[in-house]
């Protein structure tokens, strides 16, 4: 809400200068006048007007009665932690993908109880030390390794905002330790790759192209649904990687060229920016893409058939790549390479 205009003619006790009140805050000079504040209620959005002072108030009482009234109250459990970082400026800097898969994590930790039966999100800051954070990961990890793992890398980001800011006396995630992992070797055959797109093509068309471009292009799910228009050119697909993988462009293929004009055929009449559009012709959001692979996989599934994500599908275009492919990968060590290769090497018998 804007700051209104303060009345000229409402005269403000003697020493005291408009410029000097704080925000929303007014003197009103009815009976033995009082300052008031002025703001919204933050439940029902009604405009509210809540006494601060009397007119007998210095600008630093005025102030701290201010301050008294608009002071933010204490985070005291976990849940409360986390409305305030959803709430903070912080929060508004991150991507909208990281906003979602946070509130993911943040959903998941508080669905969970302690031995005791308590919802984690109503346990009490402090309640969480290093060693209740290593005994909540490793309990996790009974479930999911990779789960356990992804929400403590969101805890310890959470806690470190919640130190720098004095809402916590110590950061209960510094030095507490990941689990050890097997990288995921899910190597996707052509037959149930091929077979899974005539499954979910028919009812979600733009799934078609991408996977494709994750195949083709070895790309990750955001990557396909950051290509553009002209990322098409005369020598190929350009495709710009994150996490600080290589950029690369991928020379044409029948295949490839197929792909690309199954996804333009997507536009319509109204060509878009990006080459996968989404409704509006903007960017199509990698939400909007898992869920309707996750429908379409779970039918898939109830057929008898083994579950894939998109990211194997980059993992089969990178072990089914021929020549050099730590290039056609992007990755830029043999470390990371090795995880996306999982296919026997090929040799000669000895003769």
């Amino acid at each position: 809400m804007p700051p209104r205009e303060r009345n000229p003619r409402t005269k403000l006790p003697q020493g005291i200068k408009p410029d000097a009140l704080p925000p929303y805050v007014y003197y009103e000079a009815a009976g033995r006048g009082r300052y008031i504040l002025k703001r919204a209620h933050p439940a029902t959005g009604r405009l509210t007007t809540l006494r601060l002072c009397s007119s007998a108030a210095t600008v630093r009482e005025i102030w701290d009665a201010y301050d008294t009234l608009t002071r933010p109250a204490p985070a005291v459990t976990l849940a409360d932690l986390i409305a305030r970082f959803e709430g903070s400026p912080a929060w508004a800097d991150l991507g909208r993908e990281t906003q979602r898969d946070y509130r993911a994590c943040a959903q998941r930790i508080q669905e969970r109880t302690t031995k005791g039966g308590v919802p984690i999100g109503q346990t009490r800051l402090t309640d969480w030390t290093p060693g209740a954070l290593r005994a909540y990961v490793d309990k996790r990890a009974e479930d999911s390794r990779s789960r356990a793992n992804h929400e403590l890398r969101y805890l310890r980001r959470l806690f470190g905002w919640a130190y720098e800011r004095d809402l916590m006396d110590a950061n209960p995630g510094r030095g507490v330790k990941t689990l050890k992992e097997a990288p995921r070797q899910r190597y996707v055959s052509d037959g149930e790759y091929a077979a899974f797109l005539a499954h979910a093509g028919p009812r979600y068309p733009y799934l078609i192209p991408v996977a494709e471009f994750a195949y083709l292009c070895r790309l990750r799910l955001s990557e396909v649904c950051d290509l553009r228009r002209e990322d098409v050119r005369e020598e190929g697909l350009f495709g710009a990687r994150r996490k600080g993988s290589k950029d690369a462009l991928t020379g044409w293929t029948p295949r490839l060229r197929k792909a690309v004009e199954i996804a333009l055929g997507l536009h319509g009449q109204i060509a878009g920016l990006y080459l996968i559009p989404s409704a509006s012709r903007g960017r199509m959001s990698e939400t909007t893409i898992q869920t309707a692979w996750q429908r379409s996989m779970v039918e898939w599934a109830a057929l008898g058939n083994p579950r894939f994500s998109t990211h194997d599908l980059k993992r089969k275009g990178v072990s089914d790549a021929e020549g050099d492919k730590l290039a056609a990968s992007g990755h830029r060590s043999a470390a990371m390479l090795r995880v996306y290769d999982v296919l026997p090497a090929k040799a000669p018998a000895t003769r």
